[in-house]
């Protein structure tokens, strides 16, 4: 989520992010969407990679729909603004791991 989604967000966001987040005047509607739609792909990407070699048995369907909540849950968490508390390099891959973790569990072996 963070090589991906962060990433693009900070690129998408600085340049077309316009309209900010009313919570969050720092982080913006373009960069908190693409931060999910990217980390997503980059995710499913990743999983698919890892599945044909083996390393990972888990249906598409399952795999898919758990990814949607972990790409939703580090954008959420990267919106928050608590950057002054702690910075977000450390809580979106915190959180993006225990979601993870949670929801995958022990499929993921």
């Amino acid at each position: 989520m963070m090589s991906g989604g962060d990433g693009f967000a900070d690129i998408v966001g600085r340049r077309y992010g316009s309209l900010k987040l009313p919570f969050n005047e720092k982080k913006s509607w373009v960069g908190s969407i693409s931060m999910f739609i990217s980390g997503f792909l980059l995710s499913a990407i990743m999983l698919f990679y890892f599945s044909t070699l083996g390393y990972i048995h888990i249906s598409w369907e399952e795999a898919l729909g758990k990814l949607v909540l972990v790409a939703l849950a580090a954008t959420v968490v990267e919106c928050i603004p608590v950057t002054d508390v702690v910075d977000d390099n450390i809580s979106v891959p915190l959180a993006t791991m225990l979601v993870a973790f949670l929801l995958f569990g022990s499929n993921a072996q």
